[in-house]
């Protein structure tokens, strides 16, 4: 079943803010009647070393490798991949009841895309500061992000939340109220999504 969205509370809703370095083998030549010189037990010891800088380079070099394939095909729930200058009081919540990951993309109404955030399978982020203003919400689902790209190498499918999200903030002095969305993401009949097509925004980095 292709994942659909609802959303909690539709309607905006408000509430009040309370203003060793590594030891090296030593070489030795254990059969002298092959080792008859000096220079022979130096290029033996040579080889030992160059053996080992081997050795160690290459585990680095792996180690590292699955260091940034692990960071940059998932990563972490909150990892901003697009920021906008949040001042505001507005507060977005985002539950992906997904079994794939996601990410998030916030755009102004020409989709420029203004705050793109990735969102795990099963977790739930916050996002505040969010200024007053009317925006767009896109999501791109998938397995093995590539930020270069900006997409999924394997992409599940683009949606575009059919309601814009509002936020408004009144300040009366002693109280400031400001709008709240939260938004489920889960496996249903109907969906909030655009069913018409619709330009994904651009989000290479």
């Amino acid at each position: 079943m292709q994942p659909t969205c609802g959303l909690k509370n539709a309607e905006r809703t408000f509430a009040k803010q309370v203003a060793h370095p590594f030891g090296l083998p030593s070489a030795n030549c254990s059969q002298p009647s092959r080792c008859p010189s000096i220079s022979c037990h130096l290029r033996t010891e040579t080889v030992y070393l160059v053996r080992f800088a081997l050795v160690i380079t290459l585990a680095l070099l792996v180690l590292c490798i699955s260091a940034d394939s692990l960071s940059s095909d998932r990563p972490e729930t909150g990892t901003t991949i697009k920021d906008m200058n949040r001042d505001g009081n507005g507060l977005l919540t985002i539950h992906n009841n997904w079994t794939m990951d996601t990410v998030a993309v916030l755009t102004n109404k020409w989709t420029k895309p203004l705050l793109v955030v990735y969102l795990r399978s099963k977790d739930s982020l916050d996002i505040e500061g969010i200024p007053d203003g009317k925006y767009s919400l896109y999501f791109t689902v998938g397995d093995q992000w590539n930020g270069t790209a900006g997409r999924f190498n394997e992409v599940y499918g683009y949606y575009r939340y059919s309601t814009p999200l509002e936020f408004e903030t009144t300040d009366s002095g002693s109280d400031i109220e400001y709008s709240i969305y939260e938004l489920d993401l889960y496996k249903a009949d109907a969906s909030n999504f655009m069913p018409d097509h619709f330009q994904f925004p651009d989000i290479r980095s």
